[in-house]
């Protein structure tokens, strides 16, 4: 086993609770959505705009009402995403434990253990709170900065230096 060979560099565990389903689920959609929500942001000013003008050109208050509120959840719409995911996952209760070695990423929930190299991870976003370790589109640990047990600066600069990583804000 690859663990003999090479000391434990950090060791962290998260407490999944609602607060951080939230919080995964809002960056995720921010990230992924990130183009569409420009898109979406622009067509919906056109769309208000054409709305007030449709008003003042004598097309009467139904066309502008219509105008504005397709602007308008168009707008918010892609902003609220997030809440349908998060509804289905915020009363999952687990705790998964992270040791992070020199070359891989060993994660541990309920006793299953599953090793991750570095160089095939998708991706790592860091945010002032949290890892968010991508192993593929559909598949993310989270790791909270809170419960790293030796320095989340630290295991910020090991997974900068071993994978493909993106300082976000949230």
């Amino acid at each position: 086993m690859e663990e003999k060979t090479q000391g434990k560099l950090f060791g962290a565990f998260t407490s999944m609770s609602p607060e951080i389903y939230k919080d995964f689920y809002k960056i995720y959609y921010k990230e992924r959505l990130k183009v569409f929500n420009i898109i979406t942001a622009m067509i919906a000013v056109v769309i208000i705009i054409a709305g007030f003008a449709a008003y003042y050109n004598g097309f009467g208050a139904v066309w502008t009402v219509l105008a504005l509120w397709i602007g308008a959840f168009m707008l918010f719409y892609p902003r609220m995403a997030y809440r349908k995911p998060y509804k289905r996952s915020r009363d999952v209760k687990q705790t998964t434990r992270f040791a992070f070695y020199d070359s891989f990423v060993r994660e541990r929930i309920d006793g299953n253990e599953t090793d991750y190299k570095y160089a095939e991870l998708m991706q790592v976003l860091e945010t002032n709170k949290y890892f968010f370790i991508y192993h593929d589109i559909a598949s993310v640990s989270i790791v909270d900065k809170a419960n790293v047990k030796e320095s989340a600066d630290g295991l910020s600069e090991l997974l900068r230096a071993k994978a493909a990583y993106k300082r976000i804000k949230g």
